[in-house]
């Protein structure tokens, strides 16, 4: 048996995985913001340890808010031999070892007062960002602290398509195969941060790898993509195939292409997990190694929250699912588009669900009965108080 466990977050991502029966292997996929902890994944860690159960596999997908929230406040709260293993592309993992292996010189003072006003600047509130990472701890000074197994199946490489290039087997019956990113991906990012810090005047000096790492995370994090309003609004129009849009804008975000998708095969079922990436040609043809040009998976968790800049009519021809999940409150961006959840229903004939962890008003609007009964599909809505739990046997 398998259960997703999709929690109400906020306007961010947070999973549970359980595969098994008796001896579940539990994976944690981002920790959305850091009240995701308090209201909910305390209180199944405490479940977890009354069940003598582990966090088997965290994975945070990547650097932004409302992903690593909440695994922040995990880590400061529990026990390192409560995790066996992090998933996770930080500092070390994404700069290459030339920019922060030099030897010290007179520039060190001046270069280590530019990486004390960043974290400085990283800490202050930022208006709808709420309490996370913002708070002045980053996951990575965490996971360095408390000594937890980091990237063990890369050696502490970054995870991306290029090391991790065959399913992987992480439990019995249980495999990972590691779509993205790609490693132009995480390039994109290091050339991001390199030019930030030359535009700084930084002369790369620094060996301090803690402030290293907590200043890299709070730069990323303070990257904000600009995002149009969508063309489509819930109006009174009865024909749902005039909300569908041609997809064809992309996330033009670094630290969002930098995420890790993956596809969860279990007891020859397959689970797609896409955190906040962006479809691209590189993307489905890693996709398509896996499963072939045209597979139908149990479920497909939306990349970034159904947002129509990171999803293509290419991938939904090619690739639908059982059920398709929809994690946001929609209080930022106004996620999911329309145009995304039109195109699913209208676009693929087999009967579907889709899931929303929040009651939006975008679920309701897709809820109609003669709707349902013509694109063949189901809508479900949380109550957005209680985790939506998704069973498979």
């Amino acid at each position: 048996m398998l259960t997703i466990k999709l929690f109400p977050a906020g306007y961010g991502d947070c999973i549970m995985i359980s595969a098994g029966n008796k001896n579940q292997f539990n994976i944690l996929i981002d920790g959305g913001l850091a009240k995701t902890y308090q209201k909910y994944i305390k209180c199944e860690i405490c479940n977890m340890k009354n069940l003598e159960q582990k966090i088997n596999l965290m994975i945070c997908t990547h650097m932004d808010n409302d992903h690593i929230g909440g695994l922040v406040q995990v880590l400061e709260n529990i026990t390192s031999d409560f995790i066996e293993n992090i998933w996770y592309n930080g500092f070390l993992q994404i700069i290459d070892r030339k920019f922060y292996s030099q030897e010290n010189n007179d520039f060190t003072d001046r270069d280590n007062k530019i990486l004390n006003t960043i974290i400085s600047q990283g800490t202050l509130p930022n208006g709808v960002q709420e309490i996370g990472i913002n708070e002045g701890m980053s996951l990575g000074v965490l996971i360095e602290e408390r000594k937890i197994p980091l990237n063990s199946v890369t050696n502490g490489q970054a995870i991306c398509s290029e090391t991790i290039e065959c399913m992987n087997q992480i439990a019995e019956n249980t495999f990972i195969s590691v779509l993205g990113p790609s490693k132009r991906n995480l390039i994109e990012v290091q050339d991001y941060w390199k030019n930030d810090m030359l535009s700084r005047n930084y002369t790369f000096r620094v060996s301090n790898k803690i402030k290293l790492i907590k200043a890299f995370e709070f730069q990323l994090e303070n990257i904000k993509a600009i995002y149009a309003n969508e063309k489509y609004k819930i109006c009174e129009n009865e024909d749902l195939e005039k909300y569908i849009g041609d997809l064809c804008e992309k996330d033009g975000s670094i630290v969002n292409r930098s995420s890790i998708s993956f596809i969860l095969d279990y007891e020859n079922k397959k689970y797609l997990f896409l955190g906040d990436a962006v479809i691209d040609e590189t993307l489905l043809n890693n996709i398509e190694k896996v499963v072939g040009h045209r597979f139908h998976f149990s479920a497909i968790k939306l990349p970034h929250h159904g947002s129509r800049y990171n999803i293509t009519h290419n991938f939904i021809r090619r690739y639908t699912a059982d059920e398709y999940y929809c994690l946001t409150n929609s209080k930022i961006y106004n996620h999911p588009d329309l145009e995304v959840l039109a195109t699913i229903i209208c676009k693929c004939s087999h009967f579907k669900k889709i899931v929303f962890n929040y009651p939006i008003e975008k679920a309701y609007f897709l809820n109609k009965e003669q709707w349902k009964k013509k694109y063949n599909y189901e809508v479900i809505i949380g109550d957005g108080k209680n985790i939506v739990e998704r069973i498979f046997e």
